[in-house]
């Protein structure tokens, strides 16, 4: 099965990016890596920006596997859960799988605010091309949100 991960950070950013590279490449067989972008916090906006991007990953694991190895990624990076949205060594989220849609307890694929953070967007159009999300293409969602989000490309080395 594939898996759209999500790479989040805003404290000490570069270690924990290339923590998580390091990490899920251990883990999991990575089969494409978006680029770097530097973000414009969401939700809680008191706090630095943000270095955000994607990872399809393949592996035979099922989804609540993929997110309890993805949960541990975070703690080893010291992830703490004090705010929402706040600040954060790393988050990582499952953004999409090939196995379609799930809505459990713990975990909704896909993100439950994907179609409205271009931070999986914009990497998305780059791993995945044009692709629909409940019937509006990447590239609509990308010029209706590309106004009103802070969003920059970064030059950070690829796996």
């Amino acid at each position: 099965m594939e898996y759209i991960i999500a790479i989040g950070t805003n404290i000490d950013r570069e270690k924990n990016i290339k923590f998580a590279l390091k990490r899920l490449k251990e883990e999991f067989k990575i089969l494409a890596v978006s680029s770097l972008y530097e973000t414009s916090p969401y939700g809680y906006r008191n706090q630095p920006n943000f270095y955000n991007m994607l990872v399809k990953i393949s592996t035979t694991l099922q989804p609540e596997e993929v997110l309890e190895k993805l949960q541990a990624i975070e703690q080893e990076a010291g992830r703490e859960r004090r705010i929402k949205w706040g600040p954060r060594s790393l988050d990582l989220d499952i953004v999409l799988w090939s196995g379609g849609k799930i809505k459990t307890e713990r975990l909704t694929i896909p993100h439950y605010d994907i179609k409205n953070r271009l931070f999986f967007i914009l990497p998305l159009l780059e791993i995945e091309g044009d692709i629909e999300l409940d019937g509006e293409n990447l590239f609509y969602l990308a010029n209706r949100l590309l106004p009103y989000q802070g969003i920059k490309k970064i030059d950070f080395p690829r796996v």
